[in-house]
């Protein structure tokens, strides 16, 4: 069975540190079995399209380009759509709506067999951009180099995922197999679907790594109490100014107190260069007095989270939208207890007050109450850390997640063939 990717991730056999990170062990998993061959197409910083595999996974980096009416110029498309044609996979997988690869079949470049994966939705998140930002503080986070550049300030940004949102119901409604994460995805595209649309269920897998990990202890609070979220980057929805607030609360209660943003902060940035929000959000560390309660590592490989994880009482994912949440799964697997926003998908993830404890997004004082409680109720942070490792051991193993793949697979397979 010769599968062909069409992703937003570089695969590579060694350790990384961004996104995607779901692509890379699915990938390892899949060849490991022995009958699938697969290929990846990517998008990349490369001048014309270039071979680059990985292992025994045959790969081309596609050069990335201006987009006119959602697709790059057609020196790319014909490009691409030669390169689909030599490989003549059984089926491609289309990796989320956030590009430009849907675009491809849905508006017919792309003759093959497709399956569509939905990943991130981007007009579910302009629809919460500000992520309960006042309008004082979305005045601040417009930075002056961005009132002359319009196009990097946060309206600005948020006015283009929205505009996105079209082609992704163009994308959605033109495929036939389409793949959630949740139900909360199914939901939201349900009403995108064209006639006879079939829409199955798909998994993600989580590193080895996190399967690996010791599980959970709750470390001494000798050295202060340690918190931990992960933001892949300073987007206000991803509500990390929610949790700073919180944090302020907390170190009412606990002084001693320290909070790990991991991401992509732009911590060795000089100030001009930085997001106007980022700088919205070390203004509020000012005011708030945490400057010796934060640290800012930036984005973590597989192994330095598992470590990270190991010494945190509390980790708290914060974002005000998603369909799926890689970090919650990963941070479920080693047992770490969380606190968790009440959005998207991730009531679907963990049972709230069995396997993590829930508060509404812009809520910042029951978040705190709630770390308080994880950090002061030793029985009860157990208890969250044990009933969530269960649970995403049940839910994560890789086994069982590429099984169920490589059976959506053939289903889609074979009924194309049967059509």
């Amino acid at each position: 069975m010769k599968i062909l990717w069409l992703s937003n991730c570089e695969l590579t056999v060694q350790p990384t540190k961004t996104t995607g990170s779901w692509l890379q062990a699915m990938s390892a998993a899949l060849v490991e079995r022995g009958d699938v061959e697969l290929c990846n197409i990517t998008i990349g910083r490369v001048k014309s399209i270039t071979r680059r595999d990985c292992g025994s996974i045959k790969q081309w980096i596609v050069p990335r380009r201006h987009l006119k009416d959602g697709l790059p110029p057609m020196s790319v498309v014909n490009g691409v759509v030669e390169l689909v044609g030599e490989i003549n996979p059984d089926l491609v997988h289309i990796w989320g709506v956030e590009l430009y690869w849907g675009l491809l079949s849905a508006r017919g470049y792309i003759k093959h067999n497709t399956l569509l994966e939905i990943q991130g939705l981007r007009h579910t998140c302009a629809e919460v951009w500000y992520g309960g930002l006042s309008i004082r503080e979305r005045v601040e986070s417009v930075q002056l180099k961005e009132v002359f550049r319009a196009k990097k300030r946060i309206d600005t940004k948020q006015r283009r995922e929205k505009k996105w949102g079209r082609y992704e119901k163009e994308i959605i409604a033109a495929h036939r197999y389409i793949s959630v994460p949740s139900e909360w995805a199914r939901a939201t595209i349900a009403p995108l679907c064209g006639p006879g649309t079939v829409v199955m269920d798909s998994r993600m897998a989580v590193r080895r790594e996190f399967f690996e990990a010791a599980p959970w202890k709750r470390p001494s609070l000798k050295d202060g109490v340690e918190l931990l979220v992960m933001s892949s980057a300073p987007i206000p929805y991803k509500g990390v100014h929610v949790v700073l607030k919180a944090l302020a609360v907390v170190k009412q209660y606990n002084p001693n107190v320290r909070l790990t943003i991991v991401g992509d902060y732009e911590q060795n940035k000089k100030k001009w260069s930085k997001s106007g929000y980022l700088l919205h959000l070390e203004r509020q560390i000012r005011r708030l007095g945490l400057q010796e309660n934060i640290a800012l590592p930036g984005a973590l490989s597989a192994e330095e989270l598992v470590e990270q994880m190991q010494k945190t009482h509390v980790m708290i994912h914060s974002s005000f939208v998603e369909s799926y949440s890689l970090a919650l799964a990963e941070s479920m697997v080693v047992g770490v207890p969380s606190v968790v926003a009440w959005s998207g998908a991730m009531p679907e993830l963990a049972q709230d007050g069995k396997e993590a404890l829930f508060y509404s997004p812009t809520d910042y004082r029951r978040c705190a109450w709630l770390v308080c409680r994880l950090v002061d109720n030793v029985e009860l942070a157990e208890s969250v850390s044990s009933q969530a490792r269960k649970r995403g051991l049940e839910r994560n193993t890789t086994s069982s997640v590429v099984e169920h793949q490589v059976e959506c697979y053939r289903r889609v397979i074979d009924e194309y063939a049967a059509s």
